[in-house]
């Protein structure tokens, strides 16, 4: 099982001085993957429901800042020797697909292939119109055609494409990425639509834990979640087994021991033994890479966070 963590490009992650000394410590003390999030800009106003809370308010409004994913990606990659590099998740529609398959290729030439490309359709209908995106009705449709528009250019040694959104023949698009066939693309999404395209599309699935709608916070609800993935890849003619299976777990890992309100301990709570078996009921039940929460609101706060969690639950897992 591999290990990782989010690095949110506000705050902390604001600036250079922060993504540095937090993706450099995350490679020190032995985590796999570094996951920088995704949004260009911040609407005023935001009427769209976040999906991930269950009162559909997305946390980030109030903080307003953010760097560019695939950026950011590239300067972490600069800072770092071998730590993997997933974008948590990219919104497809948001950038052009030409476009960002080069940005992608070219940062995973620069990287020496450490790029995985973790992807949703987004939620945010005010962002895409702000960033003239295609409809944010069709978003589905655009997810779809632009990774299958991102294959052909990653593999094709003469790369064409005729569809709704995009089209262009006769083209020489080098260097190819290091990765072959291509990075990996791991579909983010809980939904039947999301998993339908991890199937068809996707090398994993790559579920976040708080979806109020589809919650896969415990190792048994992502059992469940597992069980229709493998369903939905029996009705696509997929070898579920060929998936890579990433898991995000959103709601923090805390030193001190918590409890629920039939007073139970809340996982990812507690001594780093109990840790540890929480983290190994996901490994049973198919989890290859989890991601968490480390990030405080200050940089300091956040290196010792990942400190405590390297040095002291990091060793219980490896």
């Amino acid at each position: 099982m591999n290990f990782g963590f989010q690095i949110m490009l506000r705050g902390a992650g604001a600036r250079p001085e922060g993504i540095t000394a937090i993706a450099q410590k995350g490679e020190v003390l032995g985590f796999d993957v570094i996951a920088p999030n995704d949004h260009i800009v911040v609407p005023g106003g935001i009427e769209s429901s976040y999906p991930y809370t269950d009162d559909g308010v997305w946390p980030g409004a109030s903080v307003v800042e953010c760097h560019e994913q695939l950026t950011a990606l590239t300067y972490i990659a600069g800072k770092t020797e071998k730590i993997r590099i997933l974008t948590s998740v990219m919104v497809v529609p948001y950038r052009a697909p030409v476009l960002t398959a080069k940005i992608i290729a070219s940062a995973d030439v620069l990287s020496g292939g450490r790029v995985t490309v973790g992807i949703g359709a987004g939620w945010m209908a005010e962002e895409i119109a702000a960033i003239g995106a295609p409809p944010f009705a069709e978003r589905g449709q655009v997810t779809d055609e632009y990774i299958k528009i991102f294959k052909e250019l990653w593999v094709s040694d003469n790369p064409s494409y005729e569809g709704k959104y995009a089209r262009f023949s006769d083209l020489h698009f080098k260097p190819l990425p290091v990765q072959k066939p291509h990075p990996p693309i791991w579909v983010g999404g809980e939904s039947k639509p999301a998993l339908r395209r991890a199937a068809r599309l996707g090398d994993g699935w790559y579920p976040a834990s708080n979806n109020p709608n589809f919650r896969v916070a415990t190792p048994e609800q992502l059992a469940g979640r597992l069980d229709v993935l493998r369903q939905v890849c029996d009705e696509e003619s997929r070898d579920f087994r060929s998936l890579d299976i990433g898991y995000f777990y959103t709601d923090g890992v805390h030193a001190s021991e918590r409890r629920d309100e039939d007073g139970k301990r809340k996982i990812m709570t507690g001594t780093p033994a109990d840790i540890a078996g929480d983290v190994a009921a996901f490994d049973k039940v198919g989890v290859g890479t989890m991601i968490f929460i480390l990030q405080r609101p200050e940089v300091q706060e956040t290196l010792d966070h990942m400190e405590w969690f390297g040095s002291e639950v990091l060793p219980l897992l490896k």
